[in-house]
């Protein structure tokens, strides 16, 4: 018969294997208040600046409905019993010709319980995946350069990188990749849970520099399925790009990363020198990042006040104020327009959220993703590493976000049409073949908006079917 470790029929493998589970959370935890939260593939980046926290496993975990330090030792020896009793029955009876993997079995229990509390940004992270996204988070990685989700069965790109492949190849925030290399997307996330599902559409996409990988798109907004060869590179992870659109400053905020606010005082320190009438911040598909960015990014436009309140599991609410760390350049008086939409998330959120609930700040474009849960990220034992969700946040006014998002105080749909909508072209790029112009409603309307020639026409109501 195969050999197996019967981890069960004694105590102390018990407590081993409960290690293995569950006391990596013993000791220090890095508690990074991470908002970002599953969009940039091969990095489910959630970042803050990291505390270090002693927390026990008991504080921590969770079993039969209780934190494991309300239970004795001796209810949670009986609750774990039906778990002791599957492990040796998988192992006595489970027809099996090769030695059963025990890790990926560990991992699986892991999965299966996170999966029964019905969070999607709760998640465990395999060491190969986790220190993927530590390489990632000090500095770069070699990819095609995109933000995805896995969403309603779907592998989605949230928005590409700014500068890299993705970008360059016109990958759009919306788009279904349907297949990589010819391997369907379907096929390959099949009865996996959305962690697992991402990180495996990850490992297809991701790639070294100068490999080619072609991508099969589907674009609802066009109907239409094609394919794209993209040469993976270097991928660029500059967060603030700015540009003077005649008498206006703009800037673009991709991503909350470490270098943020410190990106973006040296572009308020440009833009000033040139003397704005006015203000644009692009928080459009900025899936979020280090909390304490977003709590930075706010400090250079409101000088005082309450960046978001946190709130746990028993309705306790924190509140975290702005920030200014850095040289702490401010532009606090300048008219300013914030856009946003349905790839803005998590971070990006919070910032919008509290330039709206503050009044300093017209919001316009879309709906945004609706992303207000935190994240602890753990490290466990053997460099895997945990993510759990440990609070929800409000903004300034106590708006929830969560499944909701940030309606603009201007809904305008977006449109490239370069005809109708002429803006300035951006940051070295070129109008469309035909076109004498780059094509941006948004933008378009941002601009009205600052030069007294908004606001814009509320969005068109769809008309009823008859009948209905």
């Amino acid at each position: 018969m195969t050999e197996w470790n019967h981890q069960a029929q004694t105590p102390a493998p018990r407590t081993n294997l409960w290690g293995i589970i569950g006391g990596g959370l013993i000791g220090v935890i890095l508690l990074l208040a991470a908002l970002g939260g599953g969009f940039l593939w091969g990095r489910q980046y959630q970042r803050a600046n990291p505390d270090a926290v002693a927390l026990s496993a008991s504080n921590e975990s969770i079993v039969a409905g209780q934190p494991i330090g309300a239970a004795s030792s001796q209810d949670l020896e009986s609750q774990f019993k039906v778990f002791w009793q599957a492990w040796d029955l998988i192992g006595e009876k489970f027809y099996h010709t090769e030695p059963l993997d025990q890790q990926k079995l560990i991992y699986g229990a892991i999965r299966g319980m996170l999966q029964s509390l019905g969070d999607d940004f709760t998640s465990f992270h395999e060491p190969e995946d986790a220190e993927r996204t530590r390489e990632d988070l000090r500095g770069n990685f070699e990819g095609i350069g995109a933000y995805v989700e896995y969403k309603d069965n779907k592998v989605l790109i949230v928005s590409p990188i700014e500068g890299s492949p993705a970008e360059k190849a016109d990958l759009r925030a919306g788009d279904v990749i349907i297949a990589v290399d010819g391997t369907l997307m379907a096929d390959v996330t099949k009865g996996l849970d959305r962690q697992q599902a991402l990180q495996d559409a990850i490992e297809l996409i991701r790639g070294p520099k100068g490999s080619t990988v072609k991508l099969t798109i589907f674009r609802e907004e066009t109907d239409k399925q094609f394919d794209v060869e993209i040469v993976r590179d270097e991928i660029p992870l500059i967060s603030v790009r700015s540009e003077m659109i005649d008498d206006i400053a703009y800037v673009h905020i991709s991503e909350f990363k470490a270098t943020t606010y410190d990106e973006l005082d040296a572009a308020l320190v440009k833009l000033k020198a040139q003397n704005p009438k006015a203000f644009i911040l692009d928080l459009r598909n900025n899936p979020g990042g280090y909390v304490t960015q977003a709590q930075n990014v706010l400090g250079r436009f409101v000088e005082n006040g309450v960046t978001y309140y946190q709130e746990d599991s028993d309705g306790n609410q924190k509140a975290f104020d702005v920030m200014r760390q850095g040289t702490g350049e401010t532009l606090f008086d300048l008219p300013m327009v914030t856009l946003v939409n349905g790839g803005s998330a998590s971070a990006s959120e919070i910032v919008s959220g509290a330039l709206q609930d503050y009044k300093r700040s017209t919001l316009l474009g879309e709906k945004t993703f609706g992303k207000g849960s935190v994240q602890s990220v753990n490290r466990l034992s053997d460099n895997s590493e945990l993510r759990v969700t440990i609070a929800h946040w409000l903004t300034p006014e106590k708006r929830a976000i969560h499944g909701i998002g940030i309606t603009p105080d201007d809904v305008v749909p977006f449109s490239d049409d370069a005809a109708e909508y002429p803006v300035q072209c951006l940051f070295n790029t070129k109008p469309a073949e035909g076109a004498e112009a780059c094509g941006d409603s948004q933008l378009f309307w941002a601009l009205k908006v600052l030069r007294g020639e908004g606001p814009p026409p509320p969005p068109a109501t769809p008309t009823p079917t008859p009948g209905k």
